[in-house]
């Protein structure tokens, strides 16, 4: 992208000529506060679809949550998750970026207007070719970009997918013991099975529109439910299985019935788009208007079709909470001081810390969260020196394990041995072969065996494995 970037801001005349073209056009625009929720992009429909979608990626994604737990404790996933929010925000900057250097490129002479490209999607590979198409290479390290970045997702997405079907459907509901070996045989299976279907799902995929159109659709429509759900657990403790299930289906068929029913009456709605010319245009361009169109009877629900696809996943999850909270106490919902204060979060305290006390406790449905809260200060407290411990630990016995050398005078199996002069220090003393370095109780000391040629060899295998189990259980 980077290179695109550089490409276009050189030919146009940097960053001043491209914003300016852009804002001549009115495709820079700050102010769009419109509510009406059919409105593509506002900054209602960024604000809240887009932080929702965000979210239900970020939180509640089983790719994201695989990436979670292969890291080994909280405070790394979220320092990489940190990371990764700096480095996708650069990504979308970037890309931003280079749409307005596109309409900037091609203000004069519209390539989808002109005829020369048939989707909004082609415009970008059609500038590739365009700007660096006389250059070998180029083109190819382009299109090598694509396929990697699109089947680095994939494989993830296909490798969640097995996993899934592996732990809850054939381990979980059928009952099945399997081995590792077995396991990852089936898990290798459903891979491939699953890859030829989304292979053969693409021809379906190249029907529903732009690409950023159709990804964002489909992700509200399918990731908007699950996140209701937690949701639904999460901030109130009245909630009941049976209202998240019903909650979860009412909402997924919610969301069926508005995407497909865009999809399948998008030549009735009124899409306005931005002026385009093609007055500039060198080479002929041959466009057929068709002055009177045919008429189309309208669908009396294709406003509710033309909600803008930003809006999928906020109602969504707005309906699992309203149908499930409905269910849940047409159907005995728990009682609040049944449920452990550990499953639920208090919305009250989290985002309301500076709210009256009383209506606080207003906000914890019941909950009691004053002896959870000591206990988990406590145990936060506690983990946070273990991990220092371990770190300590860990990277002294790095050091010792790489010093240069380590002479040791042997006189016999009950002398004394004592440290020449030149090796590094801390180096213990030992009186048999059998002396262990000195540690806390909790921590599993590494063993050194003293071979008859004076070497020291050192036993790191125990080294605090009680510990780094302990550190995995998180609140």
């Amino acid at each position: 992208k980077n290179l695109f970037l550089c490409l276009g801001l050189i030919t146009l005349g940097g960053f001043k000529r491209v914003f300016s073209i852009a804002y001549e056009g009115g495709r820079i625009e700050f102010d769009s506060i419109s509510p009406d929720p059919r409105t593509r992009h506002t900054i209602w429909s960024l604000l809240i679809g887009g932080s929702l979608n965000s979210l239900s990626t970020y939180g509640f994604n089983q790719t994201q949550v695989q990436r979670y737990m292969c890291v080994r404790s909280t405070r790394g996933a979220k320092q990489a998750l940190f990371i990764n929010a700096v480095g996708a925000a650069i990504v979308i900057i970037l890309s931003s970026f280079i749409g307005v250097i596109l309409y900037a490129y091609y203000a004069g002479c519209d390539p989808l207007t002109a005829k020369r490209v048939s989707d909004v999607d082609q415009i970008f590979p059609y500038f590739v070719m365009d700007v660096l198409g006389g250059k070998p290479g180029l083109p190819g390290v382009f299109l090598a970009c694509i396929f990697s970045g699109s089947l680095s997702t994939i494989s993830s997405g296909l490798n969640s997918l097995a996993a899934v079907i592996i732990e809850d459907v054939y381990k979980g509901l059928m009952r099945r013991k399997l081995s590792d070996e077995r396991q990852g045989l089936i898990s290798k299976i459903f891979s491939v099975v699953l890859g030829a279907v989304v292979m053969l799902l693409t021809y379906v995929v190249s029907y529903l529109g732009s690409v950023l159109n159709a990804a964002l659709s489909l992700f509200g429509v399918l990731s908007g439910p699950i996140m209701g759900v937690f949701f639904l657990g999460f901030f109130f403790p009245q909630a009941n299985r049976h209202g998240g299930l019903v909650g979860f289906l009412t909402s997924l068929a919610l969301q069926l019935w508005i995407f497909l029913g865009a999809q399948i009456t998008k030549n009735q709605m009124t899409s306005v788009r931005l002026n385009l010319t093609i007055d500039n245009c060198t080479e002929p361009v041959n466009i057929t208007t068709i002055l009177t169109p045919p008429p189309i009877k309208r669908d009396p629900l294709i406003d509710f079709y033309s909600v803008s696809y930003m809006w999928y996943t906020p109602i969504a999850v707005l309906s699992v909470l309203i149908v499930g909270l409905t269910v849940s106490y047409l159907t005995r919902p728990h009682k609040p001081n049944e449920i452990d204060p550990k499953l639920l979060i208090p919305i009250g305290d989290a985002c309301c810390c500076c709210l009256p006390k009383r209506i606080r406790d207003f906000l914890r449905c019941g909950v009691d969260y004053e002896n959870y809260f000591q206990e988990k200060h406590a145990y936060e407290s506690d983990v946070e020196m273990k991990e220092k411990h371990l770190y300590d630990t860990n990277k002294k016995h790095s050091f010792s394990s790489n010093t240069a050398s380590r002479t040791l005078s042997v006189t016999d199996a009950n002398t004394k041995h004592t440290s020449s002069s030149n090796v590094v220090s801390p180096t213990p003393s030992l009186t048999n072969r059998n002396t262990k370095r000195k540690y806390p109780s909790n921590v599993v000391s590494p063993t050194l065996s003293v071979a008859k040629n004076g070497d020291v060899a050192y036993d790191n295998s125990a080294l605090n494995l009680a510990d780094e189990e302990s550190l995995k259980t998180r609140f």
